[in-house]
C-alpha cells in the first residue's frame, strides 16, 4: 500500500503533522509521499483566497467551518518550480503557512516526518526529479498560463502583460 498525504492545510500545526507521522507509522505503508500543499489556480485555496492586507504578495484563505486559515506567497507557476517534491538532502520550498507554522516550520516538519518514518519503516527514498514547471497536472507541456488565472502583483502583473505582447 503507498499512501499519499498534503500537510500544510489551514489550521495546520506541529500537533497535526506529528499526528499524521503516528498514523503512518501505525498504518505502516510499502511506501508514502509527504508534501506540502500547493495553492494551484482552480482549487479552493487559491481562487477563494484574499489579499491579505498587512503583508505584500501574500493570499489569505479561510476555513469557513472553523475559521482556520492557510496563507500563500503569489507564485508565478510559469517561473517557479521547486514547490513540489523535496529530496533526502533538503531542497524542499514551500510557499504557503498557517496561523502556527511558517513555511520553513512547514518544510522542517515535513523533512523530519519523512526521515523518520523512512527510517523506522525501513523504506527507502525515491529517486527525485526536478519538478518541471507548469507541469501536465496543471495543463499541457510548454503552454503557459493564461495571464486572466495569474495572481497580480508588481512582478507577475509586468509578467503577463510582457507575455501576452509577446
Amino acid at each position: 500500500m503507498k499512501t499519499l498525504i498534503s500537510i500544510g492545510h489551514p489550521g495546520e500545526s506541529e500537533e497535526t503533522i506529528m499526528e499524521t507521522h503516528d498514523w503512518l507509522l501505525e498504518v505502516q505503508p510499502d511506501d508514502f509521499n509527504v508534501t506540502i500543499i500547493t495553492t494551484y489556480p482552480g482549487t479552493p485555496y487559491y481562487d477563494f483566497a484574499g489579499r491579505d492586507p498587512k503583508r505584500e504578495n501574500v493570499w489569505g484563505y479561510t476555513y469557513a467551518k472553523t475559521g482556520d486559515r492557510l496563507y500563500s506567497l503569489a507564485v508565478d507557476y510559469n517561473e517557479v518550480a521547486d514547490y513540489y517534491k523535496g529530496d533526502p538532502d533538503g531542497g524542499y520550498k514551500a510557499y504557503v503557512f498557517t496561523d502556527f507554522l511558517d513555511s520553513e516550520g512547514l518544510v522542517g516538519l515535513r523533512d523530519f516526518v519523512e526521515r523518520d518514518i523512512r527510517q523506522k519503516l525501513n523504506i527507502p527514498f525515491n529517486p527525485g526529479v526536478p519538478a518541471i514547471r507548469y507541469e501536465h497536472s496543471m495543463g499541457p507541456f510548454g503552454v503557459r498560463l493564461p495571464a486572466r488565472i495569474l495572481r497580480t502583483s508588481p512582478q507577475t502583473k509586468e509578467k503577463a502583460v510582457q507575455a501576452a505582447s509577446s
